[in-house]
């Protein structure tokens, strides 16, 4: 059955409460519940939703290509270290193993708990399955920033702390009218709170409010920031509160804690080197 109809394992979709996987490396958990999936080893861990709903899909309509007998003496790669899943659905759980690559075709063996059957599937089929904790990790703002909701930034990446706002400034072309109109067109632009009268740059302006809503790469959510070197702190204001984004430099990277998370955040260098940006460049050029 080359297109892959055997059928092994068939499940509802809108029935699976958690899928679990045993590897090597340890175990995983992913459990489903309200619209969307947790890992049960860490509730805080953010996962990419994407790779959750692949599996899904995967044991929804998981077929084999080939139905085999074990012959004695033939190794299929099923030891100890193998990847096992096991997905628990409607209060009832299956279970399955990959093994080895077959050379000839490049599929992959599997068993089923309570089969004696052996099965061939396509590579892909395990590749689903076979995702570390760091690649199940999801990007996102931990922040929960947007550019258009961020009214101010205080800044401190030096010895003189700065303070950018947001203030709403008659359009250029109404500035020269004599009288206050109720037409009058109003525009949001930045200033420096302690020199409220110098031209921005707004370039260097866009690129640090999208810095502080960009997107962090990985998650340590029980890190230690202690032995780093800090090299920045935003704090942001919102009309919903304020928030402390602190950026720190590590052995083999960047780092980011957010005020009222434990969590610890790997960021890019260029998110970095943005919010480090000191005062003066903020300035027009005259």
């Amino acid at each position: 059955a080359a297109d892959g109809s055997i059928p092994v394992l068939a499940i509802p979709s809108d029935t699976v409460r958690k899928i679990q996987m045993e590897a090597q490396s340890g175990t995983l958990t992913l459990a489903y519940a309200d619209g969307s999936w947790s890992l049960a080893e860490d509730q805080d861990y953010h996962l990419d939703e994407s790779s959750c709903n692949a599996m899904l899909t995967a044991v929804s309509a998981l077929n084999a290509k080939r139905q085999l007998t074990e012959e004695p003496g033939e190794d299929y790669g099923f030891t100890d270290a193998s990847l096992t899943v096991t997905v628990t659905a409607a209060g009832e759980t299956n279970t399955f193993t990959f093994g080895a690559e077959n050379a000839a075709t490049g599929d992959i063996y599997l068993k089923k708990a309570g089969d004696d059957a052996l099965y061939t599937v396509a590579a892909s089929k395990a590749a689903c399955f076979a995702l570390s904790r760091a690649e199940l990790f999801g990007a996102f703002n931990p922040a929960g920033l947007t550019r258009s909701a961020i009214e101010s930034v205080t800044l401190v990446c030096g010895d003189e702390p700065f303070t950018l706002t947001a203030v709403s400034e008659a359009a250029e072309s109404d500035r020269s009218a004599d009288s206050e109109s109720d037409s009058t067109a109003y525009t949001t632009v930045w200033r420096l709170a302690d020199a409220p009268d110098a031209e921005l740059d707004e370039t260097q302006v866009s690129s640090l409010l999208s810095a502080l809503s960009s997107y962090v790469t990985a998650q340590d959510p029980h890190g230690d920031a202690s032995g780093m070197k800090q090299l920045a702190a935003a704090t942001v204001r919102t009309a919903d509160g304020e928030q402390t984004l602190t950026y720190y430099e590590g052995t083999d990277g960047y780092y980011l804690t957010v005020s009222g998370d434990t969590s610890l955040y790997t960021v890019d260098a260029a998110t970095v080197q943005t919010v480090c940006t000191a005062k003066d460049r903020y300035k027009a050029a005259s």
